[in-house]
């Protein structure tokens, strides 16, 4: 599909929803068919520390990283998902804002200055520090591949962006791969020949890893904000929002059609699914809040 048609295709369905609890959700209203009550409501909601920027995807053991911090001070926090609790922290570079596992236990975090990036490797178990790569650009997004040992860095600036891959096992970028300029967030296919990427308007664009040849764009509601992908790579998952206000796009990848919308905290700044797909975390922080909060998306 090419650009030209894609402003005919654009929907603009606008049913609200009220979400409760905590203080920190708001109305979601953007681009919505209608969501059932049973949906409107966190199943479980996980203190965290204020200033919370990103989440990894939950462990199997039911642990999960999450980066928060104020300008002076940057960790990284272990949640126990079952106990409701961080249960552990590290220290980490004032520049961390983006986090990501693997399915092996490496933990990678994206680091981001007004001009330079890189991305950090972590022991997923103790956080302690292994090895740093540079990339081209201050990080904007961070993915981990399901083959345990590559990382997706999207990175750049206003102007220019790519996403670099990076095999963390030989500590090396492989290859980047071209993105839109405006680009805030890309993950991989499961059998990762591919990426989605998604800009403010909401395209959604896939990418291929080879050559960097966009192979569809689709939208999916405007104000795009973060991606994430189900684990079967059927189905695609887009946080949007302006504000206090935001919302979760389902995307059948099969007919590039958004299939429902599922509410969204206010102040929700990544989405991150379950090991099984089932449940979506819903990663929250502002200055003076930082929650994680699950919704059932079976």
């Amino acid at each position: 599909m090419n650009r030209s048609t894609l402003g005919s295709l654009i929907l603009a369905i606008t049913t609200g929803v009220t979400l409760a609890g905590c203080g920190q959700n708001a109305n979601s209203q953007m681009d919505s068919p209608t969501i059932r009550a049973a949906q409107a409501k966190p199943s479980q909601i996980i203190p965290t520390p204020a200033n919370t920027l990103f989440g990894a995807a939950p462990e199997p053991n039911g642990t999960m990283w999450i980066v928060a911090g104020s300008p002076a001070s940057h960790g990284i926090f272990q949640l126990d998902l079952s106990q409701k609790k961080v249960v552990g922290s590290v220290s980490v570079s004032n520049h961390a804002n983006t986090i990501a596992e693997s399915s092996t236990g490496i933990l990678a975090l994206g680091l981001s200055t007004s001009h330079t990036g890189a991305i950090e490797f972590l022991n997923g178990s103790s956080g302690a520090p292994l090895n740093t790569v540079p990339v081209s650009g201050p990080v904007v997004s961070l993915a981990a591949g399901d083959d345990g040992i590559t990382f997706y860095a999207l990175n750049g600036n206003n102007t220019a962006k790519s996403i670099a891959i990076i095999n963390a096992q030989t500590d090396k970028v492989e290859t980047s791969v071209p993105a839109p300029y405006d680009a805030v967030s890309a993950v991989p296919t499961p059998n990762e020949d591919s990426l989605y990427v998604l800009e403010p308007n909401g395209i959604v664009s896939q990418i291929q890893t080879a050559g960097g040849h966009i192979s569809t764009q689709f939208p999916v509601g405007h104000s795009g904000r973060a991606l994430a992908i189900g684990p079967n790579g059927h189905t695609l998952y887009v946080l949007k929002g302006q504000g206090s206000v935001r919302n979760v796009a389902v995307v059948n990848l099969a007919t590039e059609s958004v299939t429902k919308v599922l509410p969204a905290p206010a102040n929700t700044q990544n989405i991150v699914l379950s090991p099984n797909g089932q449940i979506l975390y819903d990663v929250v922080g502002a200055p003076s809040i930082g929650n994680v909060q699950s919704f059932s998306v079976r």
